[in-house]
């Protein structure tokens, strides 16, 4: 599906985790082909942890690809947004990690993602 002015947005995948139970580990289960528009993260305290977002190939290991990897220093937001398209096919999913080195505060997090275009 597109709409008039492109691909359509799909609703976003949301989730969280408490940083003073485990660390995030969050893998999308889209079993479609799909448009990354960007990842999202926001903490419920500034927090001082690494933030991994990674490609999930359904190649397998071999093939997954770090998409981008932060430490955020007393920060509470984060923002991934892919430069140029990011077309991901079938099987594919989306890995985000996040750290709990300080065990403390809450992520929150939002995945947005469109179809793509045939």
């Amino acid at each position: 599906m597109s709409g008039k002015h492109g691909p359509t947005l799909r609703l976003p995948i949301t989730f969280s985790q408490d940083l003073s139970a485990a660390a995030l580990s969050y893998t999308t289960s889209i079993s479609r082909a799909f448009k990354l528009e960007q990842v999202l993260i926001q903490a419920s305290v500034a927090i001082t942890e690494t933030i991994t977002i990674t490609i999930d190939s359904a190649q397998g290991s071999t093939y997954d690809v770090i998409l981008r990897q932060d430490t955020l220093s007393s920060e509470q937001s984060f923002v991934y947004r892919p430069q140029g398209e990011l077309n991901l096919r079938d099987g594919d999913e989306i890995k985000v990690q996040c750290t709990n080195a300080n065990m403390t505060g809450i992520v929150y997090g939002e995945i947005k993602t469109a179809e793509v275009l045939k």
